[in-house]
């Protein structure tokens, strides 16, 4: 528990990563529907700059699937 006596729920790396992941192919899938906004498309790559930022590489696979790679 922390200071606040709240329960601490710690994730492994690899179980953040593939929150990320899958978080990012749902903001894509968003961004890319009929009916997509301009700001969307501007969240879903804010989101990729902020990843690049932080030290990740990413792919995108042509179902709209990605992978981070921390390096």
């Amino acid at each position: 528990m922390n200071k606040n006596g709240r329960k601490i729920m710690k994730r492994t790396p690899e179980e953040i990563k593939e929150q990320i992941e899958m978080w990012l192919d749902e903001k894509w899938r968003i961004a890319n529907m009929d009916d997509a906004r301009p700001q969307d498309m501007s969240y879903y790559d804010g989101a990729i700059g902020a990843l690049v930022l932080a030290g990740y590489e990413w792919e995108r696979d042509e179902q709209g699937k990605h992978l981070l790679y921390v390096f």
